[in-house]
């Protein structure tokens, strides 16, 4: 197995020779997942990090690895910064550092990057510097290892008949006078087709593309073209991965494509470019998936109860259990993970559990592993951030547990966490705000006290797809306006490093009435008594963690035994 220092050395050899100063390697695959296929783990391959999103640029003499705030501790404890200087892309973006470099050529693979991106480059970079596109990725160049690609069989699932969605598509391109839309995010392609299926782990995804014609006649393109025992209601010719370079080459001159600027690749922009016509737009059907129709929103609604049901099983358990017994956290993690696999319409989980003891707590998105696994103190914090994908919806749930008597700083952090919890819960706004409003509200009580937490407030989550799903979003950065049927989660946190971590998840469900949207909390899971400081909540605070409460223990009691019925009732009792 080639170390580190090898793996650079040897890629530096390839950037001599294909004559280049610099190899961008983002963390994507040709379909820009955010879990990605173990043949695709080419940054973690590289640098050991195993996060769900960042950057690599290498060159002659350097090589630097960018990651979000999520990630900057977990960076610094994978990689070795001997080899890769880390950066949040907050600090230096990998566009400051090519600017501060000035390098005269750079290298991609212009299947992993989309043409967005490069096209971003190019525009803030000196016009002379020469982007050039290799046909090979570098990194598969050395990877002799290299896992083979996954194929599953995919299924079709009840929703919102595909012929319809394909009807609003043909609508579009009659309006935009164009020929085809392309589908390149697997997330599209399983929505509008309602096709799902197991290629990779965490999202029910058929590794695919797919172009929908002006007449209603529709081709996916992936590595299972059998589809004889699969039923649609639509026409769909199925054909090769790789035809689709030949589909494009043969069409008319005179044909548009439209297409997504956030997810097609550089490399197929141009073999369209080069043939026909393109049109570069956001992706229509993102949109149009994230209003869940009613069928979604009872599906995620129904997924909620028993997903809440494994949750709290699961922290009568550890409480109880962790007085008298060790138990680490690779030995939580399986509990829950069990819990959630016996419920109905189980399918896989939504992402690796997450589960963090005091300092690990303190990781935004930690990942247990042998080397890293503690025992659970009950004098520590204990950070469980989990989720499901079931057949009827997708769950995303953070709970912090005490088992001691906490700090009276942790008590009034995980109460201030609470009460921005609540101002989004609560939130009204007109209909046309973005996220960016509710993103305040959810940092103010930790702002008051000069505190924050360097992630997002909240993310769109799909309908048995995606957990991480665009456009919606709770952040400074948000952009797409609140619509009716959007599912975010609500997660503001505190993390003290090398201390604990504080994290309280639940996922929302806007809903617009008379010009203003408010949202429904669905998840169902108790929040940590022993951390709440009813003092520092206002009377309105009060009351909505108490209905919260009422909620839960009505929906989870008939599914507990007598021992874990005691204990919910006390830990949904009202706050006096």
């Amino acid at each position: 197995m080639l170390s580190n220092d090898n793996k650079l050395s040897k890629i530096r050899s390839l950037i001599k020779k294909n004559g280049i100063q610099y190899y961008i390697l983002p963390h994507s695959d040709e379909y820009q997942n955010e879990f990605l296929p173990e043949y695709s783990k080419r940054l973690e391959w590289m640098s050991n990090f195993s996060g769900s999103a960042g950057d690599i640029i290498i060159s002659n003499k350097e090589a630097f690895l960018f990651v979000d705030g999520r990630y900057t501790i977990q960076a610094s404890q994978e990689v070795n910064e001997k080899n890769f200087k880390i950066y949040n892309y907050s600090d230096l973006s990998p566009i400051g550092l090519l600017k501060n470099k000035k390098p005269k050529s750079i290298g991609i693979d212009g299947n992993t990057i989309t043409y967005q991106r490069v096209a971003n480059i190019k525009k803030n970079l000196d016009k002379s510097v020469k982007i050039k596109n290799i046909d090979k990725n570098l990194i598969d160049q050395i990877w002799n290892n290299k896992p083979k690609k996954k194929k599953s069989k995919p299924f079709t699932i009840s929703g919102i008949n595909a012929s319809v969605k394909v009807n609003n598509i043909k609508k579009y391109l009659h309006n935009s006078n164009a020929d085809y839309y392309l589908i390149t995010a697997c997330d599209s392609v399983a929505w509008i087709f309602n096709i799902r299926a197991k290629d990779i782990k965490y999202s029910p995804l058929f590794l695919s593309k797919a172009l929908i014609h002006k007449s209603g006649k529709c081709y996916i393109f992936s590595d299972f073209t059998n589809s004889k025992n699969i039923k649609f209601d639509i026409d769909i010719k199925f054909m090769n991965t790789l035809e689709i370079n030949n589909f494009v080459i043969n069409l008319d001159k005179n044909e548009t494509i439209i297409s997504d600027a956030n997810t097609v690749s550089f490399s197929l922009a141009n073999k369209i470019k080069d043939n026909a016509k393109l049109k570069i737009e956001g992706d229509l059907i993102q949109i149009m998936k994230s209003r869940k129709n009613r069928l979604e929103k009872n599906g995620m609604i129904e997924c909620h109860k028993r997903d809440g049901v494994a949750l709290t099983k699961f922290i009568y358990w550890i409480k109880n259990k962790i007085k008298n017994n060790k138990i680490t956290e690779l030995d939580a993690i399986r509990y829950l993970d069990n819990k959630r696999k016996k419920n109905e319409k189980f399918f896989s989980l939504s992402f690796p559990t997450i589960a963090g003891t005091g300092s690990n707590g303190a990781i935004v998105h930690y990942r247990a592993n042998k080397k890293t696994n503690k025992t659970i103190k009950p004098s520590d914090l204990f950070l469980v951030d989990s989720g499901a994908q079931y057949l009827d919806g997708t769950t995303d749930v953070t709970r912090t547990i005490c088992f001691d008597t906490p700090s009276q700083e942790q008590i009034e952090m995980y109460t201030r966490v609470l009460k921005g919890h609540i101002a989004v819960a609560k939130s009204k706004t007109k209909y046309g705000e973005t996220g960016k409003k509710l993103d305040y509200l959810a940092r103010k009580p930790l702002k008051e006290i000069n505190c924050n937490f360097d992630h997002g407030t909240g993310h769109g989550v799909g309908c048995f797809l995606n957990v991480h799903e665009n456009p919606p979003s709770i952040s400074k950065n948000s952009k797409i306006k609140f619509e009716d049927g959007m599912i975010v989660s609500n997660e503001p946190g505190y993390y003290k490093e090398n201390q604990y971590g504080i994290r309280i998840e639940n996922l929302i469900l806007s809903k617009l009435s008379h010009g203003r949207i408010t949202f429904k909390t669905i998840t169902i899971a108790p929040f940590e008594r022993l951390l709440i400081d009813k003092t520092l909540l206002t009377a309105n605070e009060i009351n909505w963690v108490n209905r919260y409460h009422i909620k839960v223990r009505n929906i989870l009691i008939p599914s507990m035994n007598s021992k874990e019925r005691d204990w919910l009732i006390n830990q949904t009792a009202p706050l006096q």
